[in-house]
């Protein structure tokens, strides 16, 4: 797994990878009021006690700028087996971005998975294995 940014790693420790870029996809790039208590507030019921918490903890009460983090982003979704394309609709960034994205990554020795092959299966065909 890549490098988690520092500014969302303790949301990382809290809910796991996938709960934080479904945030990220969600509210990155916008100004969100963070509340004293995770409780009662609407990202408990959207992403869980433990994501809730974490924000409400680390950046509340009061406002937060959410950050986008789309080269980590990106990174993770290509070590996930994403397609180029699928990766671009997700972080809004055009293919040519996320192309030069996994360059710069390579270049400076970080791990990036090659994508995954994605089968034809054909559902008439008993599966061997």
């Amino acid at each position: 797994m890549s490098d988690v940014p520092e500014s969302v790693e303790c949301l990382v420790d809290a809910a796991g990878v996938d709960t934080v870029l479904a945030f990220l996809e969600a509210f990155g790039g916008t100004r969100m009021y963070v509340p004293k208590r995770a409780d009662t507030s609407q990202l408990t019921q959207m992403y869980g006690d433990e994501l809730a918490g974490a924000i409400c903890s680390y950046f509340g009460p009061g406002y937060w700028d959410v950050p986008m983090h789309k080269a980590w982003r990106v990174l993770c979704y290509r070590n996930a087996g994403m397609t180029v394309g699928e990766m671009a609709t997700r972080t809004g960034l055009s293919e040519r971005q996320i192309y030069a994205t996994l360059k710069r990554a390579r270049e400076t020795g970080t791990r990036v998975c090659a994508p995954r092959a994605r089968c034809r299966v054909d559902e008439r065909q008993i599966s061997l294995f």
